[in-house]
């Protein structure tokens, strides 16, 4: 009966089986029919009238017409509970197993529960063709457009629907993508499942969470907010929901019950950076940046876990000058060959000049002039030959990205950052076991600020995570060499 491509069936090292129906399974269907039963003497199951039966003699591969597969995964589970639980009545049965196959949709389209977008019915043309392909049929020379069409136009947007249960046939959700359909069935879409405005969602911080709040000793000054952000969070921004800035505000806002107020990011921290975040909240008017940089200083303390043992003289602690020229972050656009050939050489140039610059020196330079101060607290070297350390790394320098800019230092004094992308042969070094402890992640982050606000001071620090340390690694898996 199935009339669709031959791509939709896929029987490679496929097993066939084949039944003989034996004189005593015909004797018992025989005595099943006269007593009002028609069951199937093969795989067993049971079926309301004899046309269901013939139906599903005829095509015993295809998902049943009337009762659908999941009725039939739903008798299978409600048989098999009967025998586990012979007390229990068959319709607290029937409850848990409706909440167990369709826990967010009912199985018949309610007009209080579901809005239909569009419905329609199955023609001829379209007789034995599975729902996912039905769906998103536009027309074609052969055949005419299906109406779901104008709402799903490609195979994955119908694999999603389908998935979300919001396709029904003849009135039964069919979360079944290969699901073959007949002449007559009727197809209906509904919109997509919308929870109630009270309910309240767990992930929608995404991981971020308030540490400390800083209140101002003036009543017109701004609060203070010490957050820490995860790994895929951007601070910037009011374009997205999802950003630092509009969490913290919704937070804060839902906190004290007032929703006109308005943040402001401080710390520039990378998206691919986990830590310590400063932000400062106000009332309705626009935070005056100018004086709030006055009153606010932050020194951030990064650690980092990363390539190579440095000299002994980092123990103590040296001072980088942050490189503030030849950090073009982004490509610019070619116009012609030349112009491309002149603007590679300036860049060649320029890296080489920065590469000169980042030297690391034990004459104290002020953190306030753009400096980095590093710090080495360990060093393991581990299986293979390959060495570690675990740094510590003090700035106040906040203008762009800082954890971008301290592995761009790192990495130019021969030490980069663990899995930095620009390091990606001394990470295949390492043992397996320890890279499938790091994975992907990138051993930085952001674990203290020393806040100064209003002239008082404020330490504001948290756990620092274990890949970032080598003594997790010498004491894990047994790396030590």
């Amino acid at each position: 009966m199935f009339d669709g491509s031959v791509k939709h069936i896929n029987v490679e090292q496929s097993i066939n089986f084949v039944f003989e129906v034996c004189k005593e399974d015909s004797a018992k269907e025989k005595e099943s029919v006269v007593e009002g039963e028609y069951k199937c003497s093969i795989c067993k199951l049971k079926f309301g009238t004899n046309e269901e039966l013939q139906a599903h003699l005829r095509a015993p591969g295809l998902p049943d017409i009337v009762t659908g597969a999941y009725e039939i995964k739903k008798n299978i589970k409600s048989s098999s509970k009967e025998k586990s639980r012979p007390d229990q009545t068959d319709e607290t049965t029937k409850n848990e197993n409706k909440k167990q196959s369709i826990p967010a949709f009912k199985q018949s389209i309610d007009k209080n529960d579901a809005s239909i977008l569009i419905e329609a019915t199955v023609p001829s043309t379209f007789n034995g063709k599975r729902i996912k392909w039905l769906c998103r049929q536009q027309g074609s020379c052969s055949m005419s457009s299906f109406p779901t069409s104008k709402y799903l136009q490609s195979k994955s947007q119908c694999e999603e629907a389908i998935k979300k249960g919001r396709i029904f046939v003849n009135r039964q959700v069919a979360l079944d993508s290969s699901r073959i359909v007949v002449e007559g069935d009727i197809v209906s879409l509904v919109k997509e499942y919308q929870p109630p405005k009270d309910t309240v969602l767990t992930n929608d911080d995404h991981g971020v969470k308030i540490v400390r709040e800083i209140f101002s000793k003036y009543d017109l000054g701004n609060t203070i907010i010490v957050a820490y952000k995860p790994v895929g969070i951007r601070c910037f921004g009011s374009f997205s929901p999802n950003t630092l800035e509009m969490i913290v505000q919704k937070k804060v806002s839902s906190s004290i019950g007032i929703t006109n107020i308005c943040t402001h990011p401080v710390s520039k921290i990378d998206t691919g950076c986990s830590g310590l975040c400063v932000l400062a909240v106000g009332g309705v008017l626009k935070i005056d940046t100018m004086a709030l940089n006055n009153s606010l200083k932050v020194l951030y303390t990064f650690t980092a876990l990363v390539h190579g043992h440095p000299p002994e003289e980092w123990k103590r602690g040296v001072y980088v000058q942050v490189p503030t020229e030849g950090l073009r972050q982004w490509k610019r656009q070619k116009t012609n060959q030349q112009e491309s050939i002149e603007q590679k050489e300036k860049d060649a140039n320029d890296v080489d000049s920065v590469s000169k610059s980042v030297t690391a020196t034990s004459t104290e330079i002020d953190l306030d002039d753009d400096a980095l101060f590093i710090q080495c607290h360990d060093s393991l070297t581990v299986e293979g030959e390959q060495k570690i350390s675990t740094l510590t790394i003090q700035s106040r320098f906040d203008d762009g990205r800082l954890s971008n800019v301290i592995s761009y230092v790192l990495r130019k004094l021969s030490y980069p950052v663990v899995n930095d992308r620009f390091s990606k042969r001394e990470y295949s070094a390492f043992p397996r076991r320890m890279k499938n402890i790091i994975k992907q992640k990138v051993c930085i982050g952001c674990y203290q600020l020393n806040i100064e606000y209003e002239g008082e001071s404020t330490i504001v620090k948290i756990d620092i995570h274990k890949r970032t340390q080598c003594s997790f690694w010498r004491k894990d898996g047994n790396l030590a060499g």
